[in-house]
């Protein structure tokens, strides 16, 4: 499942599965670097994933799209560290739907930073654009309003972050749909396997202590709750559309986000703006006691809306797609092997048995289920249940 994050640039910094791969270089110990050719060398045609986490558009020119190691300037609104990146630590997964399991979802890493002489395990929690993002209002992109019918760039195609599926039942994306509802729950495990840690991180609420008056509360605010574990063994959390509005100083971008296209270009009055949604938050090690830390997993990635036919995808781990080599085509996508685009058909052989199964139907995993928000419980396909 899990994989050392490469320390190299991927493909210049853009993850569009369905275009041709840019010339590209890893370096490092990514998995996507053949263990018998020279550093800094293209996996041609892996298929077996072990890449470095992948880089999805919309990060604007703060840096904060770089790895979860990058040793941004402190001054950058992009920057999300609190202590010093403890050498070897690194570990990434990406996360996919039932019905494509080739296009991550989402992707998780984790990092130990000593801050201040205290251990601290940083995880970063980051969802794929054609799910949900930071552009709403007029300037929204993917969200079935106008700004999606003359997007003044190049078109991604397939399941990039405007082609997903169209919203259900409305005509947009509003910046209120993303404050007091939106939240991500992480769950924490020690070295033994058990359940340290289980809680939500507000995405955005009402803040009159920033800047712009919004923010993220974290595990204790608006959409912010601890499920299981005391709230003191979490240090820190914040939120991309919280360094966007404060941090980065646009404030004033609470009812059109900053204009782009569907690739996403940097706003030329806003080039630090994040478009991605992300999630970060630090744990103190103590918490964890002599097993010390051992993994930070999702099961479902949650927006109200999202670009989905379910507001609430199920979602499962896996190794990240290798890096591509150039000329080559990534994995998935649209007219790739191995997975649909969002929101497409799971498939199926005409006339036969159906390869996936609908609620109520026998499955051994997630991916034997049909729909976006089941999940396999005791060998059948059920509608995930978010705890409140």
């Amino acid at each position: 499942m899990r994989s050392i994050l490469s320390t190299g640039t991927v493909c210049g910094g853009l993850f569009f599965l369905t275009v041709v791969g840019l010339a590209c270089t890893t370096e490092g110990t990514g998995g996507g670097v053949d263990p018998g050719g020279a550093a800094g060398e293209c996996d041609p045609s892996a298929e077996s994933g072990g890449g470095p986490a992948p880089s999805f558009p919309g990060s604007g020119m703060s840096g904060a799209g770089d790895p979860i190691t990058a040793a941004l300037d402190p001054g950058s609104c992009g920057a999300a560290r609190l202590g010093v990146v403890v050498d070897g630590t690194t570990e990434v997964d990406c996360y996919y739907t039932n019905n494509d399991q080739t296009t991550p979802m989402a992707f998780v890493e984790r990092v130990v930073e000593i801050a201040e002489g205290d251990e601290l395990v940083h995880v970063r929690l980051t969802l794929n654009p054609a799910f949900v993002d930071n552009s709403y209002g007029e300037t929204a992109i993917g969200w079935g309003g106008d700004a999606d019918q003359d997007p003044g760039g190049p078109d991604p195609g397939g399941p990039g972050p405007g082609g997903g599926p169209k919203p259900k039942g409305h005509g947009g994306h509003t910046f209120k749909d993303l404050v007091g509802s939106d939240k991500a729950e992480f769950q924490i495990t020690d070295g033994t396997g058990e359940l340290v840690l289980d809680f939500y991180v507000d995405y955005v609420s009402v803040d009159d202590a920033k800047p712009s008056g919004y923010g993220s509360l974290g595990v204790l605010g608006g959409e912010g709750k601890m499920l299981v574990g005391d709230a003191g063994a979490i240090v820190a959390a914040t939120t991309s559309i919280d360094r966007d509005l404060n941090a980065c100083g646009y404030g004033a971008y609470t009812v059109d986000s900053p204009a782009t296209d569907e690739s996403y270009t940097p706003s030329d009055e806003a080039p630090n703006w994040d478009y991605r949604v992300v999630y970060d938050v630090w744990l103190r090690a103590s918490a964890f006691g002599d097993a010390g830390f051992g993994d930070a997993v999702i099961s479902y990635v949650h927006a109200s809306p999202s670009k989905y036919p379910s507001d609430t995808v199920v979602v499962t781990p896996g190794p990240c797609p290798p890096t591509p080599c150039e000329d080559e085509d990534p994995p998935g996508g649209e007219g790739g092997e191995g997975g649909a685009a969002p929101g497409g058909d799971p498939g199926g052989d005409p006339g036969g048995e159906p390869t996936c199964r609908d609620q109520g139907g026998e499955c051994q995993v997630n991916a034997d289920c049909c729909s976006y928000s089941d999940y396999c419980l005791d060998g059948t396909c059920q509608p995930i249940e978010v705890p409140r």
